[in-house]
């Protein structure tokens, strides 16, 4: 009896010591990524337009160049939407980290797509208009000088995502 009780102790602390860290696992809480307002809450209150018309390519890249020609000046507040996300980061960043000479330039646009259109009608009558808020796909490049006086290009990719409203046909 007495060589039944050792197999039998030591049997019992061995599954104590492994069923210790299956206690221990468990699901964990679940905590959301924050992320910005939907894209819907920055269009107008409006009725959704019935058929989506696709802008014109020059209307979009007017509008891309324009935001591009803000960067890296005080004028690029008047671009940013109130409720861009992390938008007094983006404009306290480059103030305080991008170069004084730094320029960005449109390399091409390459894709524009409509992601939501909205009909806007005019008060008291009058010619309304269309808000769409669109998808630019563009290449970009930054320049700058470096401290040891080269210049510096660095390509990229960027999507701009814009608001643009136009008068709604007659």
């Amino acid at each position: 009896m007495r060589r039944l009780r050792q197999p039998l102790a030591t049997l019992t602390a061995l599954a104590a010591l492994l069923a210790a860290p299956a206690d221990a696992r468990q699901f964990r809480g679940f905590a959301p990524i924050a992320e910005p307002e939907s894209r819907a809450a920055a269009m107008p209150p409006a009725a959704r337009a019935t058929t989506t018309r696709a802008l014109p390519r020059d209307t979009v890249e007017h509008a891309v160049r324009e935001v591009i020609a803000s960067w890296n000046t005080a004028q690029m507040d008047e671009f940013l939407a109130a409720e861009f996300n992390d938008r007094t980061r983006l404009l306290d960043a480059l103030d305080t980290r991008a170069p004084r000479d730094a320029s960005l330039r449109v390399q091409s646009v390459q894709g524009i797509q409509t992601l939501q259109q909205v009909e806007v009608p005019g008060a008291d009558g009058a010619r309304g208009q269309i808000v769409s808020l669109v998808s630019a796909t563009v290449r970009t490049q930054l320049e700058f000088t470096s401290a040891q006086g080269a210049l510096v290009r660095r390509p990229g990719v960027n999507e701009f995502i814009l608001k643009i409203s136009i008068p709604a046909p007659p």
